[in-house]
């Protein structure tokens, strides 16, 4: 049984998941798996996939999403930790050694994140060489569940964590592929520590076709945190509670920003609906009305 399974949703992934496999099987630990979870792909991701060795596991389904995708891989595998990556990221080589060493060193928390990068596809060969020691982040370790409902700082592909707290917490939700894995860190924050090492480990792959896809009808992402408010408070399991005015700044900007994209290329009624919930809500009208000018002003101004 490996020590580690590096779990993989691969959906139409085959331009770009040689890359991530291939410096993932680079790393300086060697006690793991990775499992490629091909979701309904209509290339070669799955034959991308199997012709990297034994190492590497393809499991195949129907299209479910990336959430049900990350459940089918895990529910197949049989190890120690689990590893979340997407099929376009790349990991640093010394990722997984640190993470396991952090972990090994504080058995009593569950799951551990790293710092990460974004990137544009560039040239990596110097990132990758560069080297790491593992310290970690003291201000993001620990009991941290008041401060994961400000925003969700661990990105999947940086997260490792024991088999038996996803035992403890079931499965990844699969109801908004935006919020999924926020609702299940912060599940995972109330219970269990978390430990995050300080130096980017993950290469974040962004894609410039992203800003053009169809905006959401609803805010899932302000409507998630209000229901994780609503579930467990704001209090984290050691008595630590949330910063209540950088709460209330996180949301004011999350309804301003889901207001004003819609303004300015969505659904100007969504857009203009969603600024009168900020205004009458309140505080920073003034600024909530600058903003919704400017928002129209974009939607009028042709974009070349």
């Amino acid at each position: 049984m490996p020590r580690v399974s590096v779990i993989i949703p691969a959906y139409n992934a085959a331009p770009l998941l040689g890359p991530t496999l291939e410096t993932t099987l680079a790393s300086t630990c060697r006690d793991f798996e990775i499992v490629v979870v091909n979701d309904g792909s209509r290339d070669d991701t799955a034959e991308v996939a199997a012709g990297y060795g034994p190492q590497v596991r393809v499991i195949s389904q129907a299209n479910t999403g990336m959430s049900a995708s990350r459940n089918r891989g895990v529910a197949e595998s049989d190890s120690e930790f689990i590893a979340l990556l997407d099929s376009d990221d790349i990991w640093h080589p010394e990722k997984l050694r640190l993470q396991l060493a952090a972990l090994d060193a504080q058995p009593d928390h569950g799951f551990c994140f790293t710092e990460f990068t974004s990137w544009h596809g560039e040239d990596c060969s110097a990132w990758l060489a560069q080297a790491r020691d593992g310290r970690i982040e003291p201000s993001l370790s620990g009991w941290i569940y008041h401060k994961m409902l400000l925003t969700n700082w661990a990105l999947p592909s940086s997260a490792l964590f024991r088999r038996s707290l996803w035992d403890a917490l079931g499965p990844f939700l699969c109801a908004d592929h935006q919020t999924d894995d926020w609702e299940y860190f912060v599940r995972a924050s109330r219970e269990s520590r978390f430990v995050k090492l300080a130096e980017s480990m993950v290469l974040y792959r962004q894609h410039p076709a992203s800003l053009s896809r169809k905006l959401p009808a609803l805010n899932n992402t302000e409507l998630m945190r209000e229901s994780l408010i609503a579930r467990f408070g704001l209090r984290s399991p050691d008595g630590s509670e949330v910063d209540h005015r950088e709460l209330a700044r996180r949301r004011h900007a999350g309804w301003c920003n889901f207001a004003g994209a819609h303004c300015s290329r969505g659904d100007v009624g969504i857009g203009m609906g969603a600024f009168w919930h900020i205004l009458k809500q309140g505080p920073h009208r003034t600024a909530s009305l600058k903003r919704m000018a400017k928002s129209l002003a974009r939607r009028a101004i042709p974009q070349t």
